[in-house]
This record gives C-alpha cells, structure tokens and sequence, in this order.
C-alpha cells in the first residue's frame, strides 16, 4: 500500500539538474576560491571532483533521494517561517514534510561529511565530499528548487525548471566567463543553507514573468514543440546574468563550505606525498 505513494514522490520530484556542465562550474570555481594551505588538498583530484558532481542526480534508484534536491516553502508559510530543524518540519506538516524537501539538512550532513574526510587525511575521500556536498550547495541557488510551482505547472508554465537551470547554462555559460570571491571563514556557516534558500526563493517572481514575456513573443516553433531562437534571445537577455549569478554565488559558498570543513577538523595538513 505504501508503494504508490512513493512512486508518486519521486514523479513530483524536481529532479532536473543543473545539468553537467552547471555543475562542473560550481566545482571547478569553489576550487578556484580556496586559499593555498587548503586548495593543495585537491592537487591531483580537481578532475575527481567536478566528474562526480552530478552523482545525486543518478541516485533515483534511493526513493528519498528526490526531495535532497529542494524545498518547497509555500507549505511552511513562505521563506520567513522555514523549518530549521528536521523535527520543527515534522510538527509542521507531519508525515507530509519528507517530501516537501530537505535540501538544507542534507547540505549540513554532507559537510559533516567532508569535516570527517578532512580529518581522516584522505584526499582522495576529500575529494569525492566535496564533490557530492556541491552538488546539494548548487541545488539550494537554484530558484525553482524552493517552491511547490517547481516546473511551472501552477502558473502555465512547464518546462521552465529546464529552460532556467539547463537551458540556458548550457547554451550560453561559460565556464571561462563566471568569477568567485575568496572563501571566507565564517563560524555560522552550518546555518548558511537557510540564507541561500530565502534569496533562491527571491528570484522566482521575475523569473516567471520573464519566461512568460519571452512566450508571449516568440513561444514555439511551427510544431509547436520547441522555443525559438527568439525565446533564448529574450529569456536569456533577462535571466542570463541571473543564472549566472547563482552560479557564481553556488561556487563561492561551496568554497566556503570546503574552507570551513577544514578549519573545523583542525586545519589538517594533507599527506606528505600529496601534490608531488
């Protein structure tokens, strides 16, 4: 009896990644934003990291692993009255609040993660955490990753998710072109996931009324299938910068994560034979 519901669960998922590039970039500039004394640690694994980037998304076989991906807010009252324990969640919405997402909490286990790889010396294990915590770090900027309209399917709009996180990174990022400040040490970071999520959650409104005004000009093609190269001209004007923007943010805060991982297992050397 318990299956359908569970299927269910993983149909309303919002599965859709960044895709592989977007998360690669998050990867490769969280790297690029680490200090000498900790970014040596990946010296011979950044190829490690940015190639298991996108791990969780073929993680389906696991039922739980859909909501790791997100959080709908709309439930809890909007982004001023989010959960910020697992337990607080549950009195909230009950049984309901597993698949409403869980994306900040996941976030604060893969970094205990990578606290515990750091301190274990193994840069290979540093490496693979790293990777996956990025994963979760890039999903939390992602604005359609917060809400419960994550595919449009509220507003009339499907495919956006798609259009927004995939589309537009793959046709018009790149790499080359994104920056990231230096990571920062910052004693509050494991609570951190909570701000991401509020100022994702900021962006939805014009995102939709950009996807709605580059439709309204240009929607389909002649079968009616696929957006023209109108469309990615308009949404891209509009809401390029904008994904980059998030990616840039994904990147400096998954750089963080990784500074203050290190800090907390001590500030660990790496082997003596990493980096030669």
């Amino acid at each position: 009896m318990r299956i359908l519901p569970l299927l269910l669960l993983l149909v309303s998922s919002p599965l859709w990644p960044w895709g592989d590039k977007g998360h690669r970039a998050v990867s490769t500039l969280a790297l690029r934003s680490l200090p000498p004394e900790t970014g040596v640690w990946f010296a011979g694994h950044e190829a490690d990291v940015c190639d298991h980037a996108s791990d969780p998304d073929h993680w389906r076989q696991d039922r739980k692993e859909g909501p790791r991906h997100f959080m709908d807010l709309e439930p809890y009252g909007g982004p001023d009255q989010m959960p910020r324990t697992l337990e607080e969640a549950q009195a909230k919405l009950g049984g309901d609040f597993y698949r409403r997402g869980v994306v900040p909490w996941i976030i604060q286990d893969r970094w205990r993660d990578l606290v515990d790889a750091f301190r274990a010396g193994d840069p290979a294990r540093v490496a693979f955490a790293t990777a996956i915590l990025g994963h979760y770090v890039a999903d939390a900027h992602v604005p359609l990753h917060t809400t419960d309209n994550h595919d449009g399917q509220r507003t009339n709009q499907r495919g956006v998710h798609s259009r927004w996180e995939t589309g537009l990174v793959e046709r018009h990022i790149s790499v080359e072109a994104l920056t990231v400040l230096p990571a920062q040490p910052d004693k509050a970071f494991f609570y951190r996931p909570w701000d991401w999520l509020k100022a994702s959650h900021a962006l939805i409104p014009q995102l939709l009324e950009d996807d709605r005004d580059a439709d309204r000009t240009s929607p389909m093609d002649s079968r009616g299938k696929t957006r023209t190269a109108a469309y990615w001209m308009l949404f891209r004007a509009k809401q390029g910068p904008v994904v980059k923007q998030q990616l840039q943010l994904a990147g400096q805060h998954l750089g963080d994560a990784i500074l203050n991982a290190w800090i907390v297992a001590g500030r660990p050397a790496p082997p003596a034979h990493q980096g030669n």
